[in-house]
């Protein structure tokens, strides 16, 4: 049976390309078109970025390339120069340039921040386009802020922060490698005063940043799962126990959860139950434009608390 990917043609007529700058094109994860629910489809100014969580035929695999790379000749050239396509299953992942040519140094662009991709050599590439509102909060509730990066990856949240005017960003994760993609991040904004990178498996080192609280805002933004290091489900609460000691009268908070499996009223009551009581809900961010979804509960769920008055 032949696969139609008409609504994959209609969602790159309906994407603002001429704004250059990171987004989804087609979000298939979000089930809204069942037939295509393992493919993505991200534009990472100058290429498209092609993902499938599922196996694809050969055969097919060329028609659907072949079909995008024709479209964006015939209606971008100027914009769209390279295309890759990512096999993703499970842990494991395999990229190919499939059409064109990437830069050397490949950075993109959002609201007016640039950050560095990869979309060759990892699984990640550096960005995550579904948290574009959470970095938008940051930006906007950062100013003369002390700022708490927890899981940091590639400090994309502490360059919108500091892009906010926040005075300091302390960004924590365990991985070296993420780190020194940050500091490059950084450097890239002119933004590299007030900041600081701290190579730490959070769950050890809550003494560390206890020693620096409190904090006017603290963002929390695990991995769903990290082989040796974190598994959602089993570790979030213990970040969560401790949070209340890092807290000043007026801390806000950005409490992150991209789990399928964890649904949003769970996870606002794994939160009440291991926070004791320390900080109230305020609001869901609504979801990062073009990630429709059919079940919300199956999102991204991002969260933003306060300090409880």
């Amino acid at each position: 049976m032949t696969t139609d990917f008409t609504p994959l043609i209609n969602a790159l007529a309906d994407t603002p390309f001429s704004d250059n700058e990171l987004c989804r094109v087609f979000h298939g994860r979000g089930h809204s078109v069942e037939a295509l629910s393992h493919i993505n489809l991200d534009f990472y100014p100058p290429s498209l970025f092609l993902v499938s969580y599922s196996e694809i035929d050969e055969a097919t695999l060329t028609t659907l390339t072949d079909t995008l790379w024709q479209w964006a000749q015939k209606h971008h050239p100027e914009l769209i120069t390279a295309l890759v396509y990512q096999q993703r299953a499970g842990l494991q992942s395999h990229n190919t340039l499939v059409h064109g040519q990437l830069p050397v140094r490949h950075s993109v662009a959002e609201n007016g921040v640039s950050f560095l991709v990869d979309l060759m050599s990892k699984q990640n590439t550096g960005i995550f386009p579904d948290m574009r509102k959470g970095r938008e909060f940051v930006m906007q509730n950062s100013k003369h802020a002390k700022v708490l990066n927890l899981f940091s990856y590639t400090c994309g949240f502490s360059v919108a922060a500091m892009h906010g005017g926040a005075d300091h960003v302390m960004n924590m994760d365990m991985s070296k490698g993420v780190l020194k993609v940050g500091k490059q991040n950084h450097q890239l904004n002119n933004v590299d005063r007030g900041v600081s990178f701290l190579p730490h498996d959070i769950l050890k080192s809550f003494g560390k940043l206890k020693k620096a609280a409190p904090f006017d805002l603290i963002i929390v933004d695990p991995p769903s799962f990290q082989k040796g290091s974190f598994i959602l489900t089993k570790d979030y609460q213990k970040v969560l126990r401790r949070l209340p000691e890092l807290l000043n009268d007026t801390t806000q908070l950005l409490l992150c959860a991209n789990s399928p499996e964890l649904t949003e009223n769970d996870f606002k009551a794994l939160i009440e139950e291991h926070t004791q009581g320390s900080i109230e809900f305020v609001k869901r961010l609504e979801p990062t434009d073009r990630f429709i979804e059919i079940d919300s509960d199956k999102s991204l769920k991002a969260l933003v608390y306060k300090t409880k008055t």
